[in-house]
């Protein structure tokens, strides 16, 4: 389900009009312009004498960040995800150290960084290898399932208040060489007087976002209790079971009344069996180093609706809290990383927590990558979580 969130989507269009996306759109070819494109990832100089150099703990990184005295910012998506010229956005990349977290003296988690990494089991890893990461009917069939289980397990314990229910209901298989992937094959083909859109292997996202506002977060709970759209990949399933709706509107009106919990969780996987990720890493910054006056509202105008995500502006120098950005190099299919992208019980979503709403994440290209670096191929898969009423 596409609805609210940044989805990087390369559409193929029978009409076969130009469409521009996050990850496939040129150079920026100015930083003041209203109008501009979206930006390409760099690769820093790992020579460069700039303060930011490769060590065993952290790695030199460009990350594409919005300027901040970008205000109001916006795009037009057609059906297929391809994004039209974007407007009002004035991009600021700034050379950053990622940290290696597999080497941090506290383990990240959800609740309060936003973002953790699991080892799965040998009954999960031997599952995740018979399935066809290419097929939507596999993937929801075989793999939304896992996810689900996998996100119970990791976020029953942070509460004493029950689970209600986890639902998985999107995905994004995504790689730098989409012919290493091969194409996906999809259910259903979307069509509307604009012309039809297939479902594609999607580009790393090198920019630096979260996936939903205060805005487009309660919004996408919301139409999780509505009926499937032509473009939800669980569209057919809902149908064949005569379903109405993913979740319970009963539940879901609860929740957005603020009498239970809820939370976005992004299940990210390499599905790659023989070679552990080597460029092209997903990168989160520590929620507890990030201020909400960093924030930038995104909005996409589809033909029916309005979706948020948010931009980032790098840290003001007088701000007492850098960010301060961390990665899992050499992920394998036997992790997956856990990735916060809305909870309406964190710090910015209700101001009274010290918990974490989100994890702000790009993909990054590594100055330390082998030249012959398999490609990155992986897997993201976002799930509901709603709990019992308080």
């Amino acid at each position: 389900m596409r609805h609210s969130h940044l989805l990087f989507f390369i559409a193929t269009i029978s009409s076969q009009r130009p469409t521009m996306s996050l990850a496939a759109a040129g150079r920026v070819s100015s930083t003041t312009s209203s109008s501009t494109s979206w930006p390409q990832m760099e690769r820093p100089n790992n020579d460069a004498d700039d303060g930011h150099q490769s060590s065993s703990s952290a790695v030199p990184a460009i990350m594409n960040y919005v300027s901040a005295e970008t205000t109001e910012m916006s795009t037009r998506r057609d059906l297929g995800g391809g994004d039209s010229t974007l407007v009002g956005v004035i991009w600021e990349p700034k050379h950053v150290d990622v940290h290696n977290a597999r080497l941090s003296a506290t383990e990240m988690s959800l609740d309060k960084n936003g973002f953790e990494l699991q080892r799965s089991g040998e009954d999960v890893v031997g599952k995740c290898q018979e399935i066809d990461f290419c097929s939507q009917d596999d993937v929801v069939d075989s793999y939304y399932p896992i996810c689900e289980q996998l996100v119970e397990n990791s976020l029953k314990g942070s509460t004493s208040i029950p689970i209600t229910c986890v639902c998985a209901f999107d995905h994004n298989v995504r790689s730098n060489d989409h012919s290493s992937v091969g194409e996906i094959k999809a259910s259903q083909i979307m069509t509307n007087e604009v012309g039809t859109a297939v479902p594609q292997v999607q580009n790393p996202a090198g920019i630096v976002h979260a996936d939903y506002t205060s805005i487009s977060g309660p919004r996408r709970l919301g139409d999780l209790s509505n009926a499937p759209k032509l473009n939800d990949v669980l569209r057919p399933k809902l149908l064949s079971q005569k379903r109405s709706s993913l979740l319970d509107p009963s539940i879901v009106q609860e929740a957005l009344d603020g009498k239970r919990r809820y939370a976005f969780i992004n299940v990210w996987r390499s599905i790659d069996q023989d070679n552990p990720v080597k460029d092209h890493h997903l990168a989160c910054i520590d929620s507890q180093t990030v201020d909400k006056s960093e924030l930038r509202t995104f909005k996409i105008h589809y033909a029916d609706r309005v979706g948020e995500n948010y931009f980032a502006c790098p840290s003001s120098p007088s701000n007492e809290k850098q960010h301060s950005w961390c990665y899992y190099p050499d992920m394998t299919m036997e992790e997956a990383l856990f990735i916060k992208q809305w909870d309406s019980r964190g710090n910015i979503a209700d101001g009274g927590s010290e918990r974490s709403t989100f994890a702000i994440h790009s993909a990054f290209l590594d100055p330390t990558a082998p030249k012959n670096a398999p490609p990155r191929k992986s897997i993201e898969v976002r799930c509901i979580v709603i709990w019992d009423k308080e």
